[in-house]
């Protein structure tokens, strides 16, 4: 697995997620609800997920989407608990603890691992 194309492919998930929530919380009619944008980001994390497994096959040859899904997931997380909370979530007034304890980001997660996993049997097969 070449590492630094996963690592690479979840810092384009986390830009890309980061950019829909932004853009969720300013309409007005959903940007009070933290369930309805996340409904709407698991929509398209699928696509985020496709997107970032697509660069990364680009040149690495991996066997495994299930190891690429869970690095390109934990880059997101790292970059959340460095940049997103710090920055976004506690001035807020939520804390680390209420963004990690938060199960829809969990769901998100492990959504980005299975849409890897399947690009990966998919495109496996393909070609």
């Amino acid at each position: 697995m070449n590492y630094w194309r996963a690592i690479l492919s979840g810092i384009i998930l986390w830009i890309c997620v980061a950019v829909t929530f932004f853009i969720l919380e300013h309409i007005p009619i959903i940007k009070d609800s933290l369930n309805v944008q996340t409904a709407i980001i698991c929509l398209f994390i699928i696509f985020y997920s496709t997107i970032g497994a697509s660069f990364y096959y680009k040149k690495a040859i991996s066997r495994s989407g299930f190891q690429v899904g869970v690095m390109m997931s934990l880059t997101a997380i790292v970059l959340d608990a460095l940049l997103f909370v710090p920055l976004v979530e506690i001035p807020k007034g939520n804390t680390y603890q209420d963004f990690f304890s938060n199960p829809l980001l969990w769901i998100l997660a492990i959504l980005n691992i299975a849409t890897v996993y399947f690009y990966s049997k998919t495109r496996l097969k393909i070609n």
